[in-house]
């Protein structure tokens, strides 16, 4: 994602907050914006709430519920189908969302929607930019899926 528009500087407030190991602060913030943007917000807005909710929680199916719901934000389904995003802003995104989808699937032991959140999430790597973000979601992807392939651990990535 580039710039972003002016009404999201509030989400990313939240977000810094987040990032700098204010969690609790970051966690309240984010679900006060999660009850203003829900019903009325852009899907770019919803997507970005409810992706760093899902980095609030400590229970991998507390976390699948927000990262599915930025899924949903991002291309009207959370289901298993790749979808194109119903915003341009967040096609770039897409395939870091089906890498904490399918691995939050992957800690839950559900290996089979993992792998479909993995496959999905390569197929739309080219989207990424070149760099250290592209380059981490990428990586990412191909651990995933060589971790489901292998037969690997389902706790740790």
């Amino acid at each position: 994602m580039d710039a972003l528009p002016a009404d999201m500087d509030e989400i990313m407030r939240a977000v810094g907050e987040l990032q700098r190991g204010n969690r609790d602060v970051a966690r309240s913030e984010l679900l006060r914006l999660w009850r203003t943007w829900e019903k009325q917000g852009s899907p770019l807005q919803r997507c970005t709430i409810a992706h760093f909710l899902a980095d609030t929680e400590e229970d991998a199916a507390a976390e699948l519920s927000w990262d599915l719901l930025a899924l949903e934000a991002a291309t009207g389904n959370k289901d298993e189908l790749d979808r194109d995003a119903t915003d341009a802003s967040l096609a770039s995104f897409l395939p870091s969302l089906h890498l904490n989808v399918g691995d939050a699937y992957r800690r839950l032991g559900d290996r089979v929607r993992a792998a479909r959140h993995a496959a999905n999430g390569l197929s739309r790597a080219g989207s990424l930019a070149d760099g250290p973000y592209g380059d981490m979601v990428r990586s990412g992807l191909a651990r995933l899926r060589t971790r489901l392939n292998d037969g690997g651990s389902l706790k740790t990535l």
